[in-house]
């Protein structure tokens, strides 16, 4: 990894590193932002998930906000450091999807509302589409469904290759079984003939 790359990823880091330690300290602080988000995901998975697993499913926006925290903290350090780097750049985009949910207003919000949270919704999408960008990024390596298709092609023409010299080697015995037979005919020919006049012979004796 380049120095620039190390830079530019530790400032892009720094931002949900911030955030993801001021919600696990305060999550208080952060709850009313994540209200939102907690009052519609946790009735969704105590619902999918089983029955002795519902139960540990966090309900209050305190907890969620400490999650959403951890994660932006994990995220942050694993993409700054490069250990893990798509995968912490997920994480960051989760929890910018997370704060993008919280900053958008209700649509019958009053329109001064709507004005306030647009700083922090653009924002927030911003972060969001930096860190799926991220995720994409391969540092100018072929992605692995380039290398995969490669490989498929180079297999194809590995077998078209092969199908060809087979082929030919077909086609080599082929007339090399073809040449034999002329040989073997002409030699049959020449021992029919040579029969043919000893038993002529024979018989005009």
């Amino acid at each position: 990894m380049s120095l620039l790359r190390f830079v530019a990823r530790s400032l892009f880091a720094s931002y949900f590193v911030a955030e993801g330690v001021k919600a696990v300290t305060k999550p208080a602080e952060i709850a009313p932002d994540i209200e939102r988000f907690a009052g519609t995901v946790s009735p969704l998975l105590q619902r999918a998930l089983p029955a002795d697993l519902a139960g540990y499913v966090p309900v209050k926006p305190e907890a969620w906000a400490r999650i959403n925290g951890a994660a932006q903290i994990v995220g942050g350090v694993m993409f700054a450091t490069g250990l893990g780097r798509r995968a912490g750049a997920l994480l960051l985009a989760g929890a910018s999807a997370v704060e993008l949910t919280g900053a958008l207003p209700a649509k019958d919000a009053p329109e001064p509302i709507k004005e306030s949270a647009r700083p922090q919704a653009l924002r927030a999408a911003g972060l969001l589409g930096a860190s799926l960008l991220a995720v994409l990024d391969t540092q100018g390596r072929p992605s692995l469904a380039w290398r995969a298709d490669h490989a498929v092609k180079g297999t194809e023409k590995k077998a078209e290759e092969l199908g060809e010299d087979i082929t030919r080697s077909a086609r080599k015995a082929a007339a090399r079984t073809e040449k034999k037979a002329r040989k073997l005919g002409r030699e049959a020919r020449k021992q029919a003939k040579a029969f043919g006049r000893k038993l002529e012979a024979v018989t005009a004796s």
